[in-house]
């Protein structure tokens, strides 16, 4: 089967990159299975079955479409999120839809919006090529968005003596350059709906970084990842990265622990039960 792995890229808008590595993940996902695939921004090439990255931005950006095409949500479905209106609900009632996380997907149903089917963040060996520094100068290294909640962690893990970076709107090269030069990388959540960011935290364990976790909504899906992932509540991020930094042996098991626990989700395993259920 022929596919096309499209990325919603309007035009100047860098941040339709932060959805690069999952493409590239699904994309040699489906290569494996046997499939052709590319990669693409466009939304309607003759011949293949699109599925469709950064749907959310669709409303504002009005990119022609295959009328089969799957549109593959990856964000968090929360209240008062600048992306679910009226508009973005409307489109996903309008195509099949496949989401990352099964607490998204129960979210959408409440909204109207039938999420035919959840498909996980899997594991490609393509996607493992960061190469930790000689020298890393960076203690923890935060990359995303910044709000008041995220700015606050942040600014305890300074008073204690942390090195911390934190990086908005950085991607490809240059995003990897930093996550090579941290011992230990943080993932705050955004939002109270405290959705697991595994678009975030499955790249960092394909490459065997050392992660430090808010804990998710779902203690299930974190106690998953517990051996590989340092998991502490909100108020005790500070303090357990203090921790880990003097700690190296112990940011050493999570790296190498981490990297097994996502090696062992293997991405064509995802996408072939996905596919026999479209």
């Amino acid at each position: 089967m022929k596919f096309a792995v499209t990325v919603v890229s309007p035009p100047g808008y860098i941040h339709a990159q932060a959805f690069s590595e999952v493409a590239e993940t699904l994309h040699h996902g489906l290569q494996s299975l046997g499939h052709d695939s590319l990669l693409t921004t466009e939304g309607r090439l003759p011949g293949r079955q699109h599925i469709v990255l950064g749907p959310n931005l669709l409303p504002g950006f009005a990119l022609p479409l295959a009328p089969d095409a799957i549109l593959y949500n990856l964000e968090q479905v929360q209240l008062g999120s600048p992306w679910f209106k009226p508009a973005l609900l409307a489109l996903f009632r309008t195509y099949r839809m496949w989401d990352y996380s099964e607490r998204n997907a129960l979210a959408l149903r409440t909204l109207g919006v039938n999420v035919a089917q959840v498909l996980p963040i899997g594991y490609v060996p393509q996607l493992t090529r960061i190469e930790a520094a000689p020298e890393q100068d960076i203690d923890v290294l935060f990359v995303g968005s910044m709000n008041p909640r995220r700015q606050l962690v942040v600014d305890q893990m300074g008073a204690l003596g942390l090195r911390v970076g934190a990086a908005f709107g950085v991607y490809g090269r240059d995003r990897d350059a930093l996550i090579a030069r941290a011992r230990l990388q943080l993932n705050i959540h955004h939002y109270e709906a405290k959705v697991l960011e595994m678009v975030r935290i499955s790249y960092l364990l394909a490459n065997r970084c050392a992660v430090l976790s808010e804990h998710s909504s779902n203690r299930t899906e974190d106690a998953a990842l517990a051996e590989g992932v340092a998991f502490a509540d909100y108020a005790g991020l500070a303090q357990r990265a203090r921790e880990l930094i003097d700690a190296p042996q112990e940011r050493e098991r999570l790296r190498q622990r981490g990297f097994e626990i996502m090696q062992a989700r293997p991405m064509a395993d995802y996408l072939r039960v996905a596919l026999a259920m479209a």
